[in-house]
């Protein structure tokens, strides 16, 4: 393995990587391991578990601690997605090579992964310095005491405090945060960033009620196309109805254009359903059966619709209750308002 990465690396690495079955990771690990000091050998480690790690990321999860150094030797630009990605490695072992190589991010991110949001919060501000990675931590980690932690961490530079003003809008309210300030703290540029402040809040308030009158019209237009929707009739069929009429329009489509576009706005007027109950999907046409229709064009027989009645009445009876006495929300007395399974719509 040394010999034919020695040879030629990348040819070597992938050659391996197709073949992982028949020499297994740990196998190739270990002769590098071991391999002669004349050689690299962490470097040829590091591009050995890299294109290890982008095609398996589990294959090699017990190197995870070593990849953790080989890449802050060779490719510190891969510690975060490495981070971020694997779930094999100690956290104590991965702070301690990030403190001993001074990578602050890293730091950063371990230390929320291991719980210690303030510290990690700090470590932002007086290291980095950067109030809008500071904001953008605090608001992953959905902890409100952060947010007055780093307003209180603020509060002890004053170029600090004018740049939370203007990244925290949103988040905070900024009137909150200028009622923290201590009297007599000047703070740079802070009448120019209260305008800025001001003036995106104004903005803003115009967009949301601009948003909000749309969403109104929107949702008036949606009802009245919905009423009118819902007013137009059921057209109810057999099978061979629906087969013969299939005909019909067919032959009536070959004798002219003008009879087949007026036939076909005829048939677009109507809300058309199949004959076929939603639920056993059983013809609705059975005798001695009643079957009910709703305004979505959904039918059931009412036996599947009330979902335990061993006995129907009779189409004769069904027809003679519809003539019935009915109750001020236009529903049949004595009956309870019944809703479409599939849609929950209305009853007709």
């Amino acid at each position: 393995v040394v010999n034919l990465m020695l040879l030629d690396c990348k040819r070597a690495v992938h050659l391996l990587i197709q073949h992982r079955d028949i020499i297994p990771p740990y196998e190739v690990v270990e002769q590098l391991l071991h391999a002669s000091k004349s050689c690299d050998k962490k470097y040829l480690l590091h591009q050995y578990l890299h294109a290890l790690f982008e095609v398996d990321i589990h294959a090699g999860k017990d190197y995870h601690d070593m990849q953790l150094e080989l890449y802050a030797d060779y490719e510190p630009r891969m510690l975060l997605p490495f981070l971020r990605t694997s779930q094999h490695y100690r956290l104590d072992k991965a702070y301690e090579i990030f403190a001993q190589k001074e990578f602050v991010k890293e730091q950063v991110f371990v230390l929320g992964r291991m719980g210690n949001a303030k510290e990690a919060l700090s470590t932002i501000i007086n290291k980095l310095e950067d109030i809008q990675e500071a904001v953008e931590f605090v608001t992953e980690q959905h902890d409100d005491e952060l947010w007055d932690e780093l307003i209180r961490q603020c509060l002890q530079k004053p170029e600090m405090v004018g740049m939370l003003l203007e990244h925290t809008v949103g988040n905070l309210d900024p009137l909150y945060i200028v009622s923290l300030v201590p009297d007599g703290l000047e703070i740079p540029k802070l009448r120019d960033r209260l305008v800025k402040i001001v003036t995106d809040y104004r903005t803003e308030t115009s967009l949301r009620h601009g948003c909000n009158d749309i969403l109104k019209a929107d949702c008036v237009n949606l009802l009245v196309k919905y009423y009118h929707e819902a007013r137009r009739g059921v057209c109810m069929a057999s099978m061979d109805e629906e087969a013969q009429g299939a005909r019909v329009n067919e032959g009536s489509s070959r004798t002219g254009d003008r009879s087949s576009t007026l036939r076909n706005l005829e048939m677009k007027s109507r809300t058309r359903c199949g004959a076929r109950c939603c639920l056993c999907f059983d013809p609705l046409s059975i005798q001695d059966m009643s079957f009910i229709v709703f305004y979505c064009c959904h039918a059931y027989h009412q036996s599947c619709l009330e979902g335990g009645l061993d006995s129907m009445k009779s189409n004769s009876n069904a027809r003679d209750s519809d003539d019935g006495s009915e109750d001020d929300d236009g529903s049949p007395s004595g009956e309870s308002r019944m809703r479409c399974v599939l849609c929950t719509t209305a009853a007709a």
